[in-house]
């Protein structure tokens, strides 16, 4: 932790305002780091039809120009049917790849990704190819011939996507059941919620996962069922969290003259004790998005997540369980959970110090 310098202490003697929480948040290199990698993963994961594909941004196909590969960002993918050189690509995969050694005379002009190969994209002659930058697998490829970097910046999105998706339905559970045991007490508190907390707590998270994954058909078991399987037995920490403090601020003096002025529960709940509760819980939060990302990338390494050909960083990982030589299959894919998941923990210290005011002492 930084300590404050000089010129800090001198304006707090001279009663001068302290750093703001962007300020404080912003002085920690290692939080703004973190933040930095985070915002350029999410930049990427989104843009990951521009950057891996085997579309092309651009092509003039038959007289006609097309910019086939934005049809594959959201929400232009739901709305936009596929285009002649999508359904030509769907025919072979390897069709503008070729184009050098058998050209199409119906193309006259083709702008391809920096990474020109699909995530589901096989090529035999490319099967369990090291990283090279004279082939254009820059992380190499798996054992059915996907590359490997396609499938990582392919992959970012489900980790995103569920780290923050889970969280964010576990926290609404964990402090819509904390708030109400910690608002009302009595009955509710000691006989349901508390007892249900500790019932859902003996139980392992990890192995709770697995045991409701591991019932479940295959074919359901995508990015959106994960997420939910994991919101819903990991809510108890924050359920504890929004519990402890709304117990504490209850019986605080700002909520008696709320109460004196005819606020009704709801509203004592809602407007005055819950905003006054978010920085443990959004700090809380902030650790709890890492965890969810090594949950879901664990649990897709053990083949019972996201299951292939969709990539996902734990399917990848997990292939260096039997291709031991293949260095790369662990390296790129581990390196990315790695960082992701220390950026993330370096976001959540910087929250806390940004909003704790007893950082700065």
């Amino acid at each position: 932790m930084e300590t404050a310098g000089p010129r800090d202490k001198d304006n707090a003697q001279d009663g001068a305002p302290g750093p703001s929480a962007f300020q404080t948040f912003a002085r920690r290199r290692g939080a703004a780091r973190g933040l930095a990698f985070l915002l350029l993963l999410a930049l990427a994961a989104y843009f990951a039809p521009l950057l891996a594909n085997n579309e092309p941004l651009f092509i003039r196909y038959e007289g006609v120009a097309r910019f086939t590969a934005f049809r594959g960002l959201f929400p232009l993918n739901r709305l936009l049917k596929r285009d002649a050189v999508s359904l030509r690509l769907v025919e072979d995969p390897d069709w503008l790849l070729n184009q050098r050694t058998r050209p199409d005379p119906k193309v006259s002009s083709v702008l391809l990704p920096p990474v020109p190969f699909s995530p589901l994209q096989q090529r035999l002659d490319d099967v369990n190819t090291p990283p090279s930058w004279r082939t254009g697998h820059y992380f190499g490829c798996d054992d059915s011939g996907r590359d490997v970097l396609s499938r990582v910046l392919h992959g970012a999105k489900v980790s995103l996507l569920v780290g923050l998706l889970a969280v964010g339905l576990s926290g609404l559970l964990g402090v819509a059941v904390g708030a109400a045991a910690g608002y009302a007490g009595g009955w509710l508190d000691l006989l349901i919620v508390s007892r249900l907390i500790e019932v859902m707590a003996c139980f392992p998270t990890f192995f709770l996962i697995l045991a409701a994954v591991a019932v479940m058909d295959p074919k359901y078991l995508n990015i959106w069922t994960i997420t939910v399987v994991i919101a819903a037995t990991s809510w108890t920490g924050m359920a504890r969290y929004a519990r402890a403090e709304f117990m504490r601020m209850k019986g605080a003096d700002f909520v008696a003259a709320a109460k004196a002025l005819g606020a009704s529960p709801l509203r004592l709940a809602l407007r005055h004790i819950l905003p006054n509760a978010m920085t443990p819980l959004l700090v809380n939060a902030t650790f709890d998005v890492a965890g969810a990302v090594l949950m879901e990338a664990a649990i897709s390494f053990l083949g019972v997540g996201v299951q292939p050909p969709d990539p996902s960083w734990g399917n990848i990982l997990s292939l260096v369980t039997r291709y031991w030589d293949e260095w790369w299959l662990g390296l790129f894919p581990g390196a990315a959970i790695f960082l992701t998941v220390l950026s993330y923990n370096l976001v959540g210290e910087g929250v806390r110090d940004a909003l704790d005011p007893r950082a700065e002492e």
